[in-house]
């Protein structure tokens, strides 16, 4: 059982007296109207009707703990709390009782809309476009005013609660105040005021807190030590009235709804994709190609093609952190073919490497459609020798071919291999790295690539450092490859 809470009994003392020498009660609500303006009924009830501005009483007032007015039911087995109510309108009924709607905060109405338009979507839909003239004209002429009035505050947020007042169930009176049941304490008592406000009262006990020992920790026990009465003074304001839509107009712009936004953020993410793969090849063939013109050690980390570009992300070791960044950058004919947004960094996993991310927009080695001047550095189209696309892009990228000192020149070392190779493999680019050779090819069968191995490792027999077979790329029309050689017979000039 909880308590209201005030033990300092002197200073209410000193406020009631003051409070009663002005000739008002010690709430400030004024003494009781005259019993034409009370309007007795049969049973003895005052006219409370009329709307007030509702507040839950500070601390030594009266206590709603108990009553109908300590927290109201709301659909879904919620509940909100007095202190959440602005508004209070009174009606007779007809019964002898009371219809009490009390006016749910602005604040707390929009959480409610917040939590509609995230949660309820379809609800949410239906109430923001009943909203516009057009569906509400509508809709009044097919159901009515009312109709529409009551549809639309079912749709939308809590912003009235209707509670009916009882006689002999709920509530009870006595000289001309209704009678508020209360558990565990006397009933709280309000009625009319004679400036037209709604006042009341009841018994409450002072308390003082006590520390208990509750095993892992300490609370508080409330003692009696005295009793007041508590007051309450409810102003009447005829000028409020619930939440409604139609008020916010003008200072608050209610936000579309969040299924439609969805929905067009969709489209609009497919549209995207659908140009994105018509302008853009795909991210496993950019990835290769990445991968042939990187230099050994470099680990192509990300390729991703999203919102109208190409993402990049690649680590290599720390000498050699620009080496592909500048091979693409060399290679652009302008601004728009350059790599763009670049970053580098590090990672405390390992010192040694680095990584470097960037976007590409129209550079040949992204774009499907590729640009003249790639087109026209391959073969003479529908020749024997003419290169793929993939090869012409790859050409333009790469390095100078070159080879280390001591060995023969890349164009001797593409004509020898390719002397081994099978029908179906074909060398595109021979590059140095340190003292060893990069071959890099092309393949229409895996087994093409497993005969050239073998050749070459015939032509070395047991000296020498043998083929190292580096990665290997499926493509759409066979295999792309990197085979690393050594110092022996068939790279010697």
């Amino acid at each position: 059982m909880r308590y209201a809470t005030n033990a300092t009994r002197p200073m209410l003392a000193g406020l009631a007296l003051t409070a009663l020498l002005a000739g008002c009660s010690p709430g400030g609500g004024g003494a009781q109207a005259d019993r034409a303006a009370l309007k007795l009924d049969p049973n003895g009830c005052p006219d409370l009707g009329g709307t007030y501005a509702f507040s839950a009483p500070a601390e030594g007032g009266v206590s709603f703990e108990g009553s109908i007015f300590e927290s109201l039911p709301v659909g879904n087995g919620g509940t909100i709390p007095a202190g959440q109510i602005g508004g209070l309108s009174i009606q007779r009924s007809a019964h002898g009782g009371y219809t009490l709607r009390f006016f749910v905060n602005d604040d707390r109405v929009m959480q409610h809309l917040k939590v509609i338009h995230e949660y309820e979507k379809p609800r949410y839909r239906e109430w923001y476009h009943l909203l516009s003239d057009t569906a509400k004209s509508a809709y009044i002429e097919r159901n009515g005013q009312r109709a529409y009035d009551e549809h639309l505050a079912r749709l939308g947020p809590t912003a009235e609660i209707v509670r009916e007042l009882k006689p002999g169930v709920a509530m009870s009176c006595r000289d001309g105040w209704v009678e508020i049941p209360r558990a565990y304490r006397k009933p709280l008592r309000l009625t009319l005021a004679v400036d037209g406000a709604i006042v009341g009262e009841a018994p409450e006990l002072d308390t003082v807190g006590v520390s208990v020992w509750c095993g892992d920790g300490c609370a508080e026990i409330p003692v009696p030590v005295g009793k007041h009465t508590g007051r309450l003074r409810w102003p009447r304001n005829d000028g409020l009235r619930p939440w409604h839509p139609e008020h916010m107009r003008g200072r608050y712009v209610f936000l579309r709804p969040l299924d439609e936004i969805e929905a067009e953020t969709r489209a609009r993410d497919q549209a995207q994709r659908a140009a994105d793969a018509r302008r853009y090849r795909t991210a496993e063939d950019i990835r290769a190609d990445l991968l042939a013109m990187a230099p050994p050690g470099t680990e192509i980390e990300r390729v991703e093609v999203a919102e109208g570009k190409v993402h990049i992300q690649y680590s290599a070791p720390k000498a050699q952190m620009d080496v592909l960044l500048d091979t693409i950058a060399a290679a652009a004919a302008g601004a728009a073919d350059a790599p763009r947004q670049v970053e580098r960094g590090g990672r405390s996993s390992d010192m040694s490497r680095r990584y470097v991310r960037f976007v590409l927009t129209d550079s040949p080695l992204v774009l499907r459609e590729v640009p003249g001047r790639v087109a026209d550095t391959g073969a003479t189209a529908g020749s024997p020798a003419a290169a793929s696309v993939p090869t012409q892009v790859a050409t333009l990228y790469a390095a100078p071919e070159e080879t280390p000192a001591g060995m023969a020149s890349p164009d001797e070392l593409r004509r020898r291999i390719s002397a081994l190779m099978p029908a179906g493999c074909r060398v595109t680019q021979v590059r140095g790295s340190g003292d060893r050779v990069i071959v890099h090819g092309e393949a229409e069968r895996m087994a093409c690539i497993s005969d050239t191995l073998r050749a070459i490792a015939s032509t070395q027999g047991n000296a020498g450092f043998g083929p190292e077979l580096e990665s290997v790329e499926q493509r759409d029309n066979g295999y792309r490859f990197r085979v690393m050689l050594g110092r022996s017979a068939l790279t010697r000039p």
